[in-house]
């Protein structure tokens, strides 16, 4: 299962959110902006500094987009 962190307004996120929208990818969208518990799981968990964070089964596969965020 695709988990993706992402924030309000974050430009990274839109296009991490269209890329897997068009490779028809089903993920569960975790906003760091309104979920408090959500932000402190990005941190302390995945070590996150930056988003977009996309999780799969438990282990990051990516921090930002294309190596921006």
């Amino acid at each position: 299962m695709l988990e993706l962190y992402v924030k309000d307004g974050c430009p990274y996120c839109r296009k991490q959110i269209e890329e897997l929208e068009q490779e028809g990818l089903s993920y569960q969208l975790h906003n760091v902006s309104r979920d408090r518990s959500a932000l402190q799981e990005a941190k302390e968990k995945y070590k996150a500094r930056i988003v977009p964070v996309l999780v799969e089964n438990g282990k990051v596969k990516s921090f930002g987009y294309q190596g921006m965020g």
